[in-house]
């Protein structure tokens, strides 16, 4: 098994192992932050993602982007490929491959340096490395959009020291965690 692989594994053990009411605070914390950031007040359009296994609930984050901003959320294809498509509403997503919540259709629509986007992981560390889950998207599709802002939101057990990474893993280029930016 791969340092990767193991570390994902680690990251999944430790979850289960958090309390829930003190994942909700940190949440809440990074929500507001996040919301009263210069780097959300400046972004023209929000590409986020759902929150899906542990991690960070950034609901609040996407009810305010909903009425304040344009919202993209992904499509994973088969292919390991991802398109980003406006949505105006949660309630009417479907679910995609992985079991996440995703657009059911809608023309896609790709970032550019006035928006801003913000990347899910399992793990960041202060530099923004990431620990994806291991297909990829995410790194293809930031190295295609590499003038949009990037944004890892974690909770303090995923912030790691450090993360085994290779030349084609890309980092977010600022981590939201617990209320604090590194």
């Amino acid at each position: 098994m791969s340092e990767k692989a193991t570390l994902r594994r680690a990251i999944r053990e430790a979850a289960k192992l958090q309390a829930k009411d003190a994942w909700y605070a940190e949440d809440r914390m990074s929500c507001e932050v996040f919301l009263d950031s210069m780097h959300y007040r400046r972004a023209a359009r929000i590409f986020a993602f759902i929150p899906f296994g542990c991690e960070v609930d950034i609901t609040p984050i996407l009810y305010d982007v909903l009425q304040n901003k344009t919202l993209a959320i992904p499509i994973a294809h088969p292919d390991s490929t991802l398109t980003f498509h406006p949505v105006t509403s949660l309630e009417n997503l479907g679910v995609g491959e992985y079991g996440v919540a995703q657009p059911t259709a809608g023309v896609p629509v790709t970032p550019t340096a006035k928006d801003l986007m913000l990347v899910p992981a399992l793990a960041y560390t202060k530099a923004g490395v990431r620990l994806g889950r291991g297909k990829g998207y995410y790194d293809r599709y930031l190295a295609a959009y590499p003038t949009t802002f990037t944004v890892g939101i974690c909770r303090s057990f995923q912030l790691l020291e450090e993360i085994p990474h290779q030349g084609w893993d890309r980092p977010v280029e600022t981590v939201l965690c617990a209320g604090v930016w590194y």
